[in-house]
């Protein structure tokens, strides 16, 4: 990490959180070195993987935290965070097949503003209601209707082959993904990571940190 660089006021007060965010810090800055140095491909490669593996673990200890203590915008901080992982999912895919189209610069410059943005405007938010006496509750009241049923949907009908044993997982996972539950992201998410995306898919979510995107 730089020496210069003082990490207090980037701490929001949950431990487990902060310690997180520090070692992103540091493969953010380790990151930095690899593109000032103009070091190969290669040496970039721990630190994509690192990003894939944070935004799985990270995110998902700080969901957890959330719903425990009913922090009440969960939803929102949930669906921000499944945007941030489709992105980084999709950088790492690229970078693996072809790091050449991925703009370090750019790259550098979206991991800079996740850190602060996200860290300094969203996740400050949630230190309240784990250190404090709040969120006894107020989960119950947090799924408002237009997050669990969402009737503008444009709706497709998909024919697919799969095991009779299996159909009726087929249509638990169809009734969440035509009524937008809660749990749709976390269905894209699982496809994401056993079946992986297009390559279409990728360079369309990751086009900010292209060559010439």
């Amino acid at each position: 990490m730089a020496q210069d660089f003082d990490f207090t006021p980037y701490k929001i007060g949950i431990p487990l959180v902060d310690a997180d965010h520090l070692s992103l810090f540091n493969e953010v800055f380790k990151l930095r070195t690899a593109i000032d140095e103009n070091q190969p491909a290669e040496n970039m490669t721990e630190s994509i993987h690192f990003l894939y593996q944070y935004v799985s673990s990270h995110f998902a200890r700080e969901e957890q935290l959330m719903k425990e203590k009913g922090y009440p915008k969960f939803a929102e901080h949930k669906a921000i965070h499944h945007h941030l992982k489709k992105v980084v999912y999709a950088v790492r895919k690229i970078f693996e097949e072809d790091p050449d189209k991925i703009d370090r610069e750019k790259l550098n410059d979206f991991l800079q503003n996740w850190l602060i943005d996200h860290i300094m405007n969203v996740d400050k938010h949630i230190e309240p209601y784990v250190n404090g006496p709040y969120g006894q509750g107020i989960m119950a009241q947090q799924e408002t209707l237009d997050e669990s049923i969402n009737d503008d949907v444009e709706l497709v009908e998909v024919r697919v082959m799969v095991p009779k044993s299996q159909a009726e997982v087929i249509k638990r996972c169809a009734y969440i993904l035509q009524n937008s539950t809660p749990e749709a992201n976390d269905l894209e998410e699982l496809a994401i990571s056993a079946a992986g995306m297009t390559k279409e898919e990728a360079e369309e979510l990751a086009a900010s940190v292209l060559v010439g995107g």
